[in-house]
């Protein structure tokens, strides 16, 4: 007859060795552990095929095994009495004489305490039955103490676990999570390895007006260099001079008034007329000499104020054509201080655009330095992520196989499951 193992192998398609899923080794212990579950799924009447009788000595406790105990007995020194069962707590009052419950050598009774069977009364020779659990290996063919009925049960038990097993390892299949370990190492790189571009610091770029102060006119310069000579006459305006006379008229009054003299006061008026008629021809000498010079200064005034004139028209003249002199030199000034002020704004203007130029290209210098940097970056990280997708797929389609085993073993299971479970079941009809 075939062994279990190649019984197991016929109903899982599966290959067993040292080192499968499941080993031999655990194929001994899934068929072991299935014949303890038979075993404690099958009625009474089979259970004394599973049984063992143990002797001991009353008194002196069983060790059991499994706590499946189907007979005891103990000898009454002729024939094997059997033993009825009381609780643990009773046995003092199963050795009491005068307890109603008194056990004798021909109503023994039997009580299990503390993993261990004992009967009373003490110092008698007893056996029970008690169920084995058997110890089934992957390369035996029968089950010693075993009802043969239900030996495939036990194979169908091994065959269940077994797959239950592969379908453990196939969630925790090495290959695959090497697989997705060595795609995540790939993917590691990307931070491990690979510098990522750092974002560089752009330049503001701001325009500042650009400034210069206002032109200013050049004042129209005045000379007073040009002014015509004044007309000057006072060295020949006529002068009056007015005769001084002394009139003496107390000395008349005094010849009058006081001596009562009238000959000596017509005397002395005589002589105060003689002084006033002279005084009168002085006047007139005075005056006509006066009158002389002053038609000589009015001669000369007018003769100065006809000069004057002239020259004032000379000056005048003179003026005009220095004052032209005067605004063409402040327009000219004007015009080149202007153009010297629009200069300045157009140079600074210029180098203010310069400026901006320069951080312009040196933005688009850094932008570019980055651009090319960003493509180096992509690049070696697509490198990566289609390394690590190549094992990916690897990983996808082993799991697409592994899925399709996957499955064929959940529904053998299932199907051997049930097997199992009707056979058990019509063992206990």
């Amino acid at each position: 007859m075939a062994t279990f193992e190649v019984q197991v192998e016929g109903l899982t398609s599966l290959a067993l060795d040292g080192s499968s899923s499941p080993t031999q080794n655990e194929l001994t212990q899934f068929l072991t552990d299935g014949a303890k579950e038979v075993i404690n799924g099958l009625p009474t009447r089979l259970l004394p095929l599973c049984s063992a009788e143990v002797s001991f000595t009353s008194g002196s406790a069983s060790t059991m095994n499994t706590g499946k105990v189907l007979n005891v007995f103990r000898s009454d020194g002729d024939i094997k009495q059997p033993c009825r069962n009381i609780s643990s707590s009773q046995q003092g009052r199963a050795k009491d004489e005068d307890d109603m419950n008194y056990a004798t050598v021909t109503d023994p009774v039997y009580y299990i305490d503390n993993n261990g069977l004992d009967v009373i009364p003490d110092g008698g020779s007893c056996t029970y039955s008690e169920v084995q659990y058997p110890a089934v290996a992957y390369g035996d063919s029968a089950i010693a103490v075993f009802p043969d009925e239900a030996e495939h049960l036990v194979v169908l038990y091994g065959a269940v676990r077994s797959l239950q097993n592969v379908l453990g390892s196939k969630s925790s299949n090495s290959y695959i999570t090497t697989a997705i370990d060595a795609a995540n190492t790939e993917l590691d790189k990307i931070v491990t390895d690979i510098d990522t571009p750092v974002t560089p610091a752009i330049n503001i770029v701001s325009y500042t007006d650009a400034s210069n102060s206002d032109a200013s006119a050049q004042a129209v310069t005045t000379s007073t260099a040009i002014a015509p000579n004044g007309v000057d006459v006072s060295s020949h305006a006529p002068n009056f001079t007015k005769p001084i006379v002394s009139l003496d008229f107390a000395k008349v009054n005094s010849r009058l008034d006081d001596d009562e003299d009238i000959e000596l006061a017509q005397t002395k008026i005589s002589q105060l007329q003689a002084q006033i008629a002279e005084y009168n021809s002085d006047i007139s000498n005075e005056q006509n000499e006066f009158n002389k010079e002053n038609a000589r200064y009015q001669t000369e005034f007018k003769e100065a104020s006809e000069k004057a004139n002239m020259d004032l028209q000379v000056a005048m003249q003179n003026a005009n054509v220095l004052a032209q002199e005067y605004r063409q030199e402040a327009q000219q000034t004007t015009e080149i201080d202007r153009f010297n002020k629009a200069q300045d704004q157009a140079l600074d203007l210029a180098n203010k655009a310069k400026s901006m130029e320069k951080l312009i290209a040196d933005n688009n210098s850094k932008i570019q330095k980055f651009s090319n940097e960003l493509q180096s970056y992509q690049a070696q990280v697509s490198k990566l992520v289609q390394g690590a997708q190549g094992y990916i797929s690897e990983v996808q389609s082993r799991l697409q196989v592994d899925t399709a085993q996957y499955s064929w073993y959940e529904k053998q299971q299932a199907k051997l499951q049930a097997d199992y479970d009707k056979g058990l079941q019509l063992l206990k009809t």
